[in-house]
């Protein structure tokens, strides 16, 4: 069963964590989700 209508939940710019001055340790990132993570928080600085 799907729904017509989109779940409530936090968005993407609510998910946001600032991680200045902190060290990010990401496994799995050689493909997938990980692998998104990583690219992510290397762009980010």
């Amino acid at each position: 069963m799907t729904s017509p209508t989109p779940l409530p939940g936090p968005g993407p710019q609510e998910l946001a964590l600032d991680l200045a001055g902190r060290t990010a340790l990401v496994t799995g990132a050689a493909g997938g989700i990980g692998r998104a993570c990583a690219l992510r928080l290397a762009a980010a600085g």
